[in-house]
């Protein structure tokens, strides 16, 4: 055999040898275009169609504090300063108050001498009435007498408390804990009972209110529980109370909303929030998880595994969220499942290899 024929035998030989391992080659390359996912089953539930509204964050304890008397202030609390239940935030000039006082200290220790004298007469004609020596009429006068002292003591024990109260009304106290937001009125300046002072607002106990059209009030009830979304995020919380009436402008009804606890640090007085407002009867909503949706310049989407294992492109059209989930317009059944993991790189048509999921998240019921 010659150097061709036996070059030849080998070459052969060799290609025989290798075409299985070019056939794995071709699997291995095929697994590897598979891209590898994680799915979540589509779900359908009765869902209201929602509004987004704004509401506001307010303090449930908010005042204007007067001193219910007239009278010069003297000293005043600085805006921004904290203060507890009780503690002074401004204070009255008491030199005229002070002065009453004492006049109607005397005025009382007056009539008492006056009621303590006309006792001892009453006594002493009591006495002679037996000795037939004083008539009754002497007798019914010193009665009327000293009946009609005792009530002029009473009345100036009353105007005493009165003057007291006033006393007490100088220095204005916190009705509850929190910060003075506002000054009203200056040291030096004469002011009227009804005027106010100071501004306080309790920032540690907070609710939302929100003002919606009135058409919608029927469709909340006292305990119904909104999503709220801030700057953070969302949660959710519960109505207080409902005030169903409007003006004839503005024909919009009130919600005042617990904030939870949890949630107070988050948030300040004045600012705002959005809420989904139920506006319509429940219907049945396609959901599918938030991690499915994928958003591009052109519009929403999501990918569908078909019983091949191939992702399907499905376009949405995206509705109301639902905590994890969101609904959506879109071909779909509560039998397909949609790529949660995976997603972004995947191609219209393209394999695909099923990872379980720990943990699956799954839908809250509304």
């Amino acid at each position: 055999m010659n150097t061709f024929k036996q070059a030849t035998l080998y070459l052969s030989l060799s290609l025989s040898l290798l075409a299985p391992f070019s056939v794995f080659a071709e699997e291995d390359e095929a697994e590897t275009k598979a891209s590898l996912v994680s799915v979540v089953q589509v779900e359908n539930r009765a869902l209201s169609p929602k509004i987004m509204v704004i509401g506001s964050v307010h303090s449930r304890r908010s005042a204007e504090l007067t001193a219910g008397i007239d009278g010069k202030l003297i000293w005043v609390q600085e805006a921004g300063t904290r203060v507890i239940t009780g503690e002074v935030v401004a204070r009255l000039e008491q030199t005229r108050l002070d002065l009453q006082k004492e006049q109607q200290e005397a005025q009382i220790e007056y009539e008492q001498v006056g009621v303590t004298r006309l006792n001892r007469e009453l006594k002493r004609l009591e006495q002679l009435i037996i000795s037939k020596n004083a008539s009754e009429t002497e007798l019914d006068k010193a009665k009327s007498d000293r009946d009609l002292a005792a009530a002029n003591l009473k009345l100036a024990q009353i105007k005493l408390k009165m003057i007291l109260d006033d006393l007490r009304r100088t220095e204005v106290k916190s009705p509850f804990s929190g910060i003075i937001t506002e000054r009203k009125r200056q040291a030096g300046e004469d002011i009227s009972r009804s005027v106010s002072i100071v501004s306080i607002t309790d920032p540690d106990n907070l609710e939302i209110r929100l003002h919606a059209p009135l058409k919608h009030s029927r469709r909340v009830k006292v305990g119904d529980e909104l999503n709220i979304y801030h700057t953070e995020g969302e949660f959710q919380a519960n109505i207080r109370s409902l005030i169903p009436v409007s003006d004839i402008r503005s024909q919009t009804f009130e919600a005042r909303i617990d904030l939870p606890i949890e949630m107070q640090d988050a948030f300040s007085v004045g600012e705002l929030v959005s809420l989904a407002l139920p506006i319509a009867p429940k219907q049945l909503t396609t959901l599918v998880p938030r991690d499915a949706i994928i958003l591009r310049s052109t519009g929403a989407y999501v990918f569908k595994i078909n019983a091949d294992n191939t992702a399907e492109k499905i376009m949405v059209e995206l509705g109301d969220g639902e905590g994890d989930w969101i609904a959506v317009n879109a071909d779909l059944s509560d039998s397909d499942t949609v790529v949660i993991r995976g997603a972004e790189t995947l191609q219209d048509g393209q394999q695909v290899k099923l990872q379980a999921l720990p943990g699956t998240k799954t839908a809250t019921t509304s």
